[in-house]
């Protein structure tokens, strides 16, 4: 894959490579996608999201929420 960085980016993957955080612009661009994951793909923030993205569902009536009794069915004689 071919990528053409200008600007801001470009300087700073100069950067990155001349103070030896990484060996090649590859290199610095790896550990630049690495560190997003690190910092906005956690396990936190995806559950936090699906909660997020289930919520809205419920508030748009595409998804139903149940109370214990329909949960359970013909078992929720076993609640009393």
């Amino acid at each position: 894959m071919n990528v053409n960085l200008r600007g801001r980016v470009q300087r700073i993957l100069d950067v990155m490579v001349r103070e030896g955080y990484a060996n090649t612009k590859s290199e610095a661009i790896r550990l630049a996608i690495i560190n997003f994951g690190d910092e906005h793909m956690t396990e936190e923030f995806l559950v936090k999201k699906k909660l997020d993205r289930i919520d809205k569902e419920i508030e748009h009536g595409k998804r139903k929420v149940l109370n214990s009794k329909e949960a359970l069915g013909e078992y929720s004689r076993h609640l009393e």
